[in-house]
C-alpha cells in the first residue's frame, strides 16, 4: 500500500501517529499539552531589501514530528506527481528540483517578468490547510486527521517560516495556483514557472501580453490585470515592489540566476566569492558582509561596523553552488582540468586543499576507500587501550583523534581524480603546487596516505622513489613526500591489502551462502563485495573481531602524527 493510500486510510489518532512512528500520547502532548508560546522560538533574519523576516522556529519535540509529516506528504505528493507526466510547474522544495530546473526555463528570452507574492507562508492560514487536506481530490482526509495536520504544521494561524511543513504544504496549495497560472500563459503565448513565492513569465513574442503586464511609464511596468484577479482568487497576493521586467538587451534574471544565453552566476557575486577566497589563503580568515548572494555591496558601503568574519562551512556552500552552475557552462574548463584547472574548478580545487590539507587542526588519513575507513575505525576502538592517543572513550562514546579524508562525488570530481590507488596517486601527484600558495599559518597536522603493498601500488611506488630519489623501498618506514604529507604502506609485506589484516576465518564468512570478493567485478548469485563485507561482517562483529595484525600499522602511524608534532613544535 502506498504512503498516500495509507493516509487516505487513516481515520484515528491512533492510526495517524503509527504512521509518523509516534506514540499517539506523544502527539496529544505536544499539541495540548505545550503551551504556543513554549513550541516555537521567534528571531528575525535580514532581508536583501532591507527588511527583517521573522522566523519561528519549532522547538525539538515538535521539529521531529513536523519532520516525520514533511516526510510523508514529501512521499504523497511524489506519488501525485507521478500520476501526471507533465511538466514541472514548481521547482521550489521538491526533490531534484532547485533554482537551476527554474531559471532552465526562461533562457534566452526576449522577455521575463518576475512577480513575488507577499507573505508566501503566513497567507496559508490553519482553515485553508484543513480544508485543503478535506476537499482536495488526491487526499479527501477524514475530518480528524487534516484537523491534526493543520494543528501540527500552523502556527497562530499560519504556516511558519521555520517550520519543516510548510515547504511542501505551500507547494500542495501552491498547486492550484500553478494551473491557473500556466492556464494564463498559455494562453498568452508565455512560459510560467514558480520557485516558493517567485513567479516568472517568459516569453519570445514581439510584445509582451498586457493581461500578464503592461507598461505603465517608460521605466515602469506593472501587473496586468487578468493576472492579479487570478492570483487573488485563490488567496495569494502579489507584492508589487518586487516585481521586474528584463529584457534581452540587459541581464535578465530568474531566482538570483542569470537566464540570458544560458543559466549562470551573477558577475558580482562570483567576484566576491574569488575575494573572499583569495583572503582566506592569504591571512587565515575572511569576511562576509550584510548582503544577499544576489545583490552584492562594497565593504565600503558597508562599514567595518558591519563585518562579519565566515566560516568554512559557509564558504564552501557557495562555492559548492557556484560551482554546479558555472562547471558545465565555463568555457575555460575545457583541456586538461587535472593538471591545469581553470575558472571555477581551480578556485575550488585551491579551496578545497585549504579546507582539508593545510589548515587542518588534527591528523587526517587518506584511505583508498570507505571500506578502509570502517576497518579502521572499528580497529582503533579494538585496540583503544594500547592507542590512547589516538582514541579515548569519554562516558561510553568513542572520541578518535584523527579525521578521514571524505572523497565525495564533488571532490574527486573537482580533483579529475578516480576512486582507488590511481586516485591516491595523482593527489600525491598534484598536493605541493596546490598548496604552495597559501600564506596564512596552516600544515599544522601531518596527511597521512595509507596505502595497501599490492600490485595496485606499483605506480605510486614508482613516483616516491623517483621524487624521494631512492632505490628501494622499506615498507616498515614513512615516507614523507613533501611539507606534511606522508605514505604508509598498511603492511611490511608485499601482495598484501588491509583486508589481509583480518583473520582468515573472518574472510571466509558467508552471507546468505554467498562468500566474499574483493574483486570489483563479482558474480551476484555466488559473492558479495567490500562494502557488504565491512557493513555486515566487521562492523556487526567488531567487540569479537582480532586486531593484532592492525597494530604494526596504527604503531607507525602514531609514531608519525607525534615526530611531525615535535619537529613543528
Amino acid at each position: 500500500m502506498s504512503h498516500l493510500e495509507k493516509l487516505k486510510n487513516t481515520t484515528t489518532l491512533r492510526n495517524f501517529a503509527k504512521l509518523l512512528g509516534f506514540k499517539p500520547r506523544a502527539i496529544s502532548y505536544i499539541l495540548y499539552k505545550i503551551s504556543e508560546e513554549d513550541k516555537y522560538i521567534q528571531f528575525t533574519i535580514n532581508k536583501k531589501n532591507g527588511g527583517k523576516r521573522i522566523i519561528n522556529a519549532p522547538t525539538e519535540k515538535l521539529k521531529i514530528l513536523q519532520r516525520r509529516l514533511a516526510d510523508l506528504l514529501n512521499e504523497c505528493l511524489e506519488e501525485i506527481n507521478s500520476l501526471y507526466n507533465k511538466k514541472t510547474l514548481s521547482h521550489g522544495f521538491r526533490r531534484k528540483h532547485s533554482i537551476i530546473t527554474n531559471a532552465s526555463n526562461h533562457k534566452n528570452k526576449r522577455y521575463v517578468f518576475n512577480v513575488d507574492l507577499k507573505n508566501f507562508f503566513p497567507s496559508i492560514n490553519f482553515g485553508r490547510v484543513r480544508g485543503f487536506f478535506i476537499c482536495n481530490k488526491h487526499f479527501e482526509l477524514d475530518t480528524k486527521v487534516a484537523t491534526i495536520i493543520a494543528q501540527i504544521s500552523c502556527h497562530n494561524n499560519e504556516l511558519p517560516q521555520g517550520s519543516p511543513c510548510s515547504p511542501v504544504i505551500s507547494n500542495l496549495i501552491g498547486h492550484l495556483l500553478d494551473i491557473r497560472m500556466v492556464y494564463l500563459a498559455k494562453k498568452s503565448k508565455c512560459t510560467y514557472s514558480r520557485y516558493a513565492d517567485d513567479l516568472t513569465f517568459s516569453t519570445n513574442i514581439k510584445e509582451f501580453p498586457e493581461s500578464i503586464a503592461y507598461k505603465k511609464t517608460i521605466n515602469v511596468w506593472v501587473v496586468g490585470k487578468q493576472l492579479k484577479k487570478e492570483i487573488e482568487k485563490v488567496g495569494f497576493f502579489i507584492n508589487e515592489e518586487k516585481t521586474s521586467m528584463q529584457f534581452r538587451t540587459n541581464r535578465q534574471t530568474t531566482t538570483g540566476l542569470v537566464v540570458n544565453k544560458k543559466i549562470n552566476i551573477k558577475k558580482e557575486y562570483y567576484k566576491n566569492i574569488r575575494s573572499m577566497c583569495h583572503a582566506l589563503f592569504k591571512n587565515d580568515e575572511y569576511y562576509l558582509y550584510d548582503r544577499s548572494y544576489t545583490g552584492e555591496t562594497t565593504e565600503e558601503e558597508n562599514g567595518d561596523d558591519n563585518r562579519k568574519r565566515g566560516t568554512l562551512n559557509q564558504l564552501e556552500g557557495r562555492l559548492s553552488f557556484v560551482y554546479k552552475i558555472k562547471r558545465r557552462n565555463d568555457s575555460n574548463e575545457k583541456g586538461n582540468r587535472r593538471y591545469n584547472p581553470k575558472g571555477i574548478t581551480k578556485l575550488y580545487r585551491q579551496f578545497l586543499t585549504y579546507k582539508n590539507f593545510f589548515t587542518i587542526e588534527v591528523p587526517l588519513l587518506i584511505c583508498e576507500g570507505k571500506t578502509d575507513i570502517i576497518y579502521l575505525k572499528c580497529a582503533l576502538k579494538g585496540l583503544k587501550d594500547e592507542f590512547q592517543e589516538l582514541i579515548q572513550v569519554d562516558n561510553g562514546k568513542y572520541d578518535i583523534k584523527v579525521k578521514f579524508l571524505n572523497m565525495s562525488h564533488t571532490f574527486k570530481d573537482v580533483f579529475e581524480i578516480p576512486s582507488g590507488t590511481s586516485g591516491l596517486k595523482t593527489l600525491i601527484e598534484l598536493y605541493e603546487d596546490n598548496l604552495k600558495i597559501f600564506e596564512g599559518n596552516g600544515k599544522k597536522e601531518p596527511v597521512i596516505v595509507l596505502i595497501d603493498n599490492d600490485g595496485g601500488a606499483h605506480d605510486i611506488k614508482k613516483y616516491i622513489k623517483k621524487k624521494l630519489g631512492i632505490q628501494n623501498l622499506e615498507y616498515d618506514k614513512t615516507y614523507n613526500i613533501v611539507y606534511n604529507l606522508f605514505v604508509i604502506f598498511i603492511s611490511e609485506t608485499e601482495d598484501t591489502e588491509i583486508e589481509d589484516l583480518f583473520n582468515q576465518n573472518l574472510l571466509e564468512t558467508r552471507i546468505d551462502g554467498k562468500k566474499f570478493s574483493r574483486d570489483k567485478e563479482i558474480d551476484q548469485d555466488s559473492e558479495y563485495g567490500k562494502n557488504i563485507f565491512a557493513e555486515r561482517v566487521i562492523k556487526v562483529n567488531q567487540k569479537e573481531i582480532d586486531y593484532s595484525k592492525f597494530k604494526p600499522l596504527l604503531k607507525r602511524v602514531n609514531a608519525t602524527i607525534n615526530e611531525y608534532r615535535r619537529n613543528i613544535a
